[in-house]
């Protein structure tokens, strides 16, 4: 028995289960790419409600008057300015002069929830995002290191309600009138 026993001691454990060999993986991508900018436009000293003249203010039916304030929204820290327009239709366009931090902070993985892209706007590139939210869209061009011009094109509210991909087309072709004028200046 004491032989047994002892033999029963000294027989080696059965190997240990083996991990499957591990996987490689493919990083994620981490946001989009944005093409250099063209050069530097820098917002220091523009005025947000000088962005579109008269005549794109008309073209476009923003015939309210244009309020100015300073937006303190995070990564949109800077003057900003909002105009209405009701004639053809019920709309707003804001523009923000996101001063404090460059378009980088919006292209971080998990910094927008919106269903980003990559497009260019009078050659400065930028982003089109599309929220969940229906009633609007908006272009954030990179106009300068560490300074970038949000554009917001929102439904005022009318009957019937204005597309999301038309409000995302008047968001650029809005984005574009304004990069045209700062480049004017």
């Amino acid at each position: 028995m004491a032989l047994l026993l002892l033999t029963a001691a000294c027989t080696p454990a059965p190997p240990a289960p083996q991990a499957p060999p591990a996987v490689p993986t493919t990083p994620q991508p981490t946001g989009i790419t944005l093409p250099p900018r063209p050069r530097e436009l820098p917002l220091d000293g523009v005025d947000p409600c000088t962005l579109l003249t008269p005549a794109q203010l008309i073209e476009f039916g923003l015939d309210g008057n244009p309020v100015a304030y300073d937006s303190t929204a995070p990564r949109f820290v800077g003057p900003a300015c909002s105009i209405r327009g009701f004639e053809p239709r019920d709309i707003t366009a804001g523009f923000a002069l996101a001063t404090d931090n460059g378009i980088e902070v919006l292209n971080a993985p998990g910094a927008v929830r919106d269903e980003i892209s990559a497009i260019t706007v009078a050659g400065f590139p930028a982003i089109l995002a599309r929220p969940k939210i229906l009633d609007f869209c908006s272009v954030d061009v990179d106009v300068a290191d560490g300074q970038f011009l949000d554009i917001i094109f929102r439904d005022g509210g009318g009957t019937p309600a204005i597309p999301q991909d038309q409000l995302c087309r008047d968001a650029v072709t809005v984005a574009d009138a304004a990069i045209t004028t700062l480049l004017a200046r």
